[in-house]
């Protein structure tokens, strides 16, 4: 009834596009490295990215650094810092690029996590489904934030960039003009695609161990449907075996995503302070296109924190549900070696699975709200030094 497809059906496209894009392998099986094409798969990412990604933001940092007043500073600080946040995303995705593609094989063609029967494959179905849907949309509205803003300077009198950025050579003329726009928006199409599918890659991760840990809660409400003493011992024990197998890749996926989580997490409350300054500098009426795409990049700034702390949440309360579902299992129609597994496995279960980000502080939504508040505070910070 299941094939592999169905239990990472929402990344297949995300996937095809990050290889496209030089953040995902295009296989790491062994011989292919030692072929021309192996060779030119393995170090495509290096040819795409320092010329556009690594050089389109060091020049960003280069304008802030000659920046003569703090407004002017402002202007590309915000976007700068949140190519610093993607600058350790992709260094992060290269180092563990094994443990990742590693980490997908085994949530793709593992035998432990095997569907079984209809409900399960419904539910599974359902999930991804709304996961890949909500992502699609995310994505759709992140590039709009660099299209509306691309579009919106060409409405301009004067010769201005989407996205400033320090240019070696004049550009303030019809000739010059188009050379830097037409890098600028490449950058930014470029940065914008790495940064959201590299989000949508760590958020995918922390859904389907959470999805891993509600369908535990599935097998354990459906032992109340098993009557035979026996049968009921050899289901339980394969629980276990798949909850020991699920706290081993909850380990690997903190590995992957702590990094980018800690990054983000740092990193986002002075994105958010700079981009709602920027806003208060954007006159809707001078230019509506900037307006409202700093308005969009705020909106999907906010998103971007919000979605790693939700989904790592997720994990910690599903986590922490199986002890109701052992609790609601007919126990007490259990005999007495039955009755010791599941209370050793009530014991088991006091320990908390939590995602944590460089081993600083759990990824949650309590996290979330510390961060929008520190965010508040920086930017009413910042209004009253540049008064």
């Amino acid at each position: 009834m299941e094939s592999h497809k169905d239990r990472t059906e929402s990344m297949h496209l995300i996937l095809r596009v990050m290889q496209l894009f030089g953040l995902w392998p295009w296989s790491l099986r062994e011989g292919e490295q030692w072929t021309i094409s192996g060779f030119v798969k393995r170090n495509y990412r290096f040819l795409l990215h320092l010329p556009i990604t690594f050089t389109f933001i060091g020049l960003m940092w280069l304008e802030a650094f000659i920046s003569s007043n703090l407004e002017q500073a402002g202007q590309v600080l915000y976007m700068s810092i949140t190519e610093m946040a993607l600058v350790v995303k992709i260094l992060s995705i290269w180092h563990h690029r094994s443990e990742a593609w590693q980490l997908m094989q085994e949530l793709k063609h593992g035998p432990d996590y095997q569907l079984r029967g209809k409900e399960e494959l419904d539910f599974w179905r359902r999930e991804q489904r709304y996961f890949k849907w909500f992502f699609y949309i995310y994505i759709l509205i992140s590039l709009g934030v660099v299209y509306s803003a691309c579009a919106g300077v060409l409405f301009l009198k004067e010769y201005e960039l989407p996205f400033a950025y320090y240019v070696p050579f004049e550009w303030r003329n019809e000739k010059g003009y188009w050379f830097a726009y037409g890098y600028d928006m490449a950058g930014m199409t470029l940065t914008c695609i790495s940064n959201i599918t590299l989000d949508t890659l760590g958020c995918y991760f922390l859904f389907h161990i959470s999805l891993l840990y509600r369908l535990l809660g599935l097998r354990l409400r459906a032992l109340n449907n098993i009557k035979d003493e026996a049968c009921f011992g050899r289901e339980l024990r394969c629980i276990f075996r798949l909850h020991q197998s699920m706290r081993r890749l909850t380990v690997i996926c903190q590995k992957i995503v702590s990094p980018y989580i800690l990054s983000q997490i740092i990193l986002s409350a002075l994105i958010i302070c700079f981009s709602g300054y920027r806003l208060q500098h954007v006159g809707i009426r001078d230019n509506p296109g900037q307006f409202v795409a700093m308005l969009q990049f705020l909106s999907v700034m906010i998103l971007q924190i919000y979605l790693p702390c939700y989904y790592g949440n997720e994990i910690t309360v599903h986590a922490h549900q199986l002890t109701n579902e052992v609790y609601h299992t007919n126990w007490l129609q259990c005999g007495v070696p039955i009755r010791k597994l599941l209370n050793a496995y009530m014991e088991h279960l006091k320990r908390p699975v939590t995602i944590r980000a460089g081993n600083f502080f759990a990824v949650g939504l309590p996290i979330f709200v510390k961060t929008i508040n520190n965010a508040y505070s920086f930017f009413a910070l910042l209004l009253n030094v540049s008064k």
